[in-house]
């Protein structure tokens, strides 16, 4: 039985009936109106991510700007029929391009299930596919349909992508009102959803025409009608962390099992600077109070190593086990190998690396997962890493 954890958590609701941490950009709906979504209202639910996928998107930076080949040939390693590729407007290139001709070379035959994805709007594309992709959600008669939440006004071609691929696809797209990322929202097969407070700040403003200000009960209330979320929790987001995601520290391996974060007990004698000491401790802190928030939520939680963070002078680097993407019954799990950064070359922990390493293996496969490494340094420097950079759709 699930308690609620009004007081305890930032918020928390049954309903039965790379870091853009200052943004307040505020719900609106994108190329549709109240009344022609009034029509989706309760008609679809969005699937799990550890649900059968029929395909996964990530966008041509990935490939060109981080080289990360090796995520698309574990991403069709899983058994998915497509992979799609989201493209500048203005490109006029194909898979015969130069542009993908590292990819061809590593994916062999399989180059054949890959799809372009031309954004209709122009601008230049980041690589966080997970944060605005559409959630991929089945219908009453168990149709797909494209969920499409707000995200920033100053990517637009990021943000069209739900639209972009709505008429591609010939599936219905849903516009909520609502700003958040996908990398701050997962649920279950029951309905249950979790996100953090960053959803709470983007909504806090008006900053646009047709903008919304949205309360906490008002955020719930637009995914329970539109998502299918019979439960919306709302917990506090992780400090020095710029996303403010949960996917950042936690992660449903099934319905009843929450992974969290875990930083070692020790972690304060990493640091030489007592600021660096007090932040890390913090950090250690919020991911044991998430842990006992989610266990009185009625979840199993299992607690995996989360390395130390690493406090640069551009902001913290948050590497995380729970930033993996779950396709198929394949976890593809980032791996960090060496530090992307001007401070030096080795993580402030990297003895400790391998043995983390094992212990994330462990427990993904204790669940009867299938497992892959990606190496994720420059990504985790520039604020995600695998989960954040893709996106599955369901079967």
């Amino acid at each position: 039985m699930k308690k609620s954890l009004v007081g305890i958590l930032g918020f928390s609701l049954t309903l039965s009936c790379g870091s853009q941490q200052a943004s307040q950009v505020d719900g609106h709906y994108e190329d549709a109106t109240e009344a022609s979504m009034a029509r989706y209202e309760y008609q679809q639910t969005v699937v799990p991510e550890y649900a059968e996928s029929q395909g996964v998107v990530i966008s041509l930076p990935l490939l060109t700007s981080y080289g990360r080949h090796d995520l698309a040939r574990e991403i069709l390693d899983s058994g998915v029929d497509t992979l799609w590729i989201t493209v500048p407007s203005n490109f006029r290139g194909s898979l015969s391009s130069s542009e993908f001709s590292r990819l061809r070379q590593v994916l062999g035959r399989d180059i054949d299930k890959v799809k372009l994805i031309p954004q209709v709007t122009d601008g230049s594309l980041t690589v966080w596919a997970r944060d605005w992709a559409p959630l991929g959600a089945l219908s009453r008669d168990g149709s797909l349909h494209l969920v499409d939440f707000n995200y920033y006004t100053n990517r637009p071609a990021d943000d069209v992508t739900p639209q972009s691929m709505g008429r591609i696809l010939g599936t219905d797209r849903v516009s909520v009102p609502v700003y958040n990322e996908g990398g701050n929202f997962m649920s279950n097969s029951r309905n249950d959803c979790l996100m953090t407070s960053r959803v709470t700040d983007a909504n806090r403003y008006r900053e646009v025409v047709g903008d919304m200000v949205l309360n906490d009960r008002q955020i719930a209330d637009y995914y329970r009608r539109f998502a299918g979320c019979e439960s919306v929790h709302i917990l506090p987001r992780m400090p020095y962390e710029g996303t403010g995601h949960i996917d950042m520290w936690a992660k449903f391996l099934s319905d009843d099992v929450v992974i969290v974060g875990e930083i070692d007990g020790n972690v304060a004698s990493y640091y030489p600077s007592a600021d660096d000491q007090r932040r890390a401790l913090e950090v250690k802190k919020f991911l044991d109070d998430r842990t006992e928030d989610l266990k009185s939520l009625g979840y199993r939680t299992v607690r995996i190593p989360m390395p130390a963070p690493e406090f640069e002078y551009y902001g913290a680097v948050m590497r995380s086990y729970t930033n993996s993407l779950l396709v198929n019954g394949r976890a593809i799990i980032p791996q960090y190998i060496q530090k992307s950064s001007f401070s030096g070359k080795e993580y402030i922990d990297q003895k400790r690396m391998a043995a983390m390493e094992a212990e994330a293996l462990r427990i993904y496969r204790s669940f009867g997962y299938e497992t892959a490494f990606v190496q994720s340094d420059r990504l985790i420097a520039s604020g995600g890493a695998v989960h954040c950079t893709t996106m599955q759709i369901p079967r």
